[in-house]
């Protein structure tokens, strides 16, 4: 089939988008893959730079020759405006539009660098012949934020892998969480919340960051208390293991187009906890159990909700499969390549 993926990353590690890539990668209808990762620097404020307005171009175009008549971005950012663009088909994968919706984006260098990024990102789904959504969530803040009509998006929610299960795991009074420390994730807020509670005295609350300088400024602030405990990002083949160690997951974040990890975490039926204010899919929020504060998880019965989420993981990953994820797609590279 006459598709190139061109993908950000490909290490299902770094997050939801990259699991997508990785995914998708290893679909054997797909022509072939640009991974941008193994091409570009990300050292500091230079390399993002030139990465988005100079790097990522010369990597398609030393491409051009290969390229599939279709063109699959997996992910805005890897959206680049080029020439060897020029009678191809583009299709648009977003997540989410963490970019309009959070503060995260107002944290960049300049008032500057946030309108040409806010311009690249709207163009790229101008541009695109179709764009795929994970959630419904996604496709309404698109037409409604960005002006683009329905008929345009297909919603097409992610996966879970199927080594996301239940295992036998010892549990040592842990409530996790692991994934991005960005400020929509609200780490800072969960740590706070654990802090003031009364079941503090009972958990540790676990953080696997990811080595960014917000995962440092936490670590500082708050390793001084005992029963918060900071770790290193979890490596992919540990990935269940662990998950399957917490007693709780919790996971804190303001805003998701999706939800992998909660996800993830009802699939190996571990009871997962988010704040009521959270902006997540009604598709994935559904499986989670919603409270105000972290102490309200005493509230409920441990061995009723450990039955309840052994039940929830049957239910989610019938739901979302890569299967369906992949089948769906094939269908649109079909359509779009006539």
């Amino acid at each position: 089939m006459e598709v190139t993926l061109i993908a950000e990353s490909l290490d299902p590690s770094k997050g939801s988008a990259s699991r997508y890539g990785y995914e998708l990668s290893k679909v054997k209808e797909i022509k072939n893959v640009v991974d941008f990762s193994r091409s570009l620097k990300t050292s500091g404020f230079l390399d993002d730079w030139l990465n988005k307005g100079y790097r990522r171009k010369k990597i398609i175009e030393r491409n051009s020759a290969n390229l599939g008549k279709l063109l699959h971005f997996t992910q805005p950012e890897s959206f680049i405006e080029t020439r060897e663009l020029d009678k191809k088909k583009i299709m648009l994968t977003v997540h989410d539009l963490a970019p309009f919706k959070t503060k995260d984006f107002l944290n960049q260098n300049s008032a500057k660098e946030r309108v040409s990024d806010k311009k690249r990102f709207i163009a790229a789904i101008k541009m695109a012949d179709r764009i795929i959504t994970d959630s419904t969530q996604t496709r309404d803040e698109i037409v409604d934020l960005i002006g683009i009509t329905p008929e345009k998006i297909v919603i097409n929610p992610l996966g879970i892998s199927d080594k996301f299960k239940k295992i036998d795991a010892k549990k040592a009074g842990i409530i996790g969480y692991f994934g991005s420390m960005s400020n929509r994730k609200r780490v800072d807020k969960l740590i706070e919340d654990f802090i003031a509670s009364g079941i503090s005295a009972k958990f540790k609350l676990v953080v696997y960051g990811d080595g960014s300088k917000n995962n440092l400024s936490l670590k500082n602030k708050y390793e001084k208390f005992g029963s918060v405990i900071f770790k290193e990002s979890i490596k992919e083949e540990e990935l269940v293991k662990i998950i399957n160690s917490f007693d709780y997951f919790f996971y804190p974040t303001l805003y998701e187009g999706f939800g992998l990890s909660l996800a993830e975490c009802v699939a190996c039926g571990v009871p997962s906890f988010i704040y009521k204010d959270a902006i997540i899919p009604q598709e994935v929020r559904k499986y989670a159990l919603e409270v105000e504060k972290i102490d309200d998880i005493e509230k409920y019965d441990k061995v009723e909700i450990e039955k309840d989420f052994a039940d929830k993981s049957n239910k989610i990953k019938k739901e979302f499969t890569w299967e369906n994820n992949i089948d769906n797609l094939l269908k649109e590279y079909k359509n779009l390549l006539g």
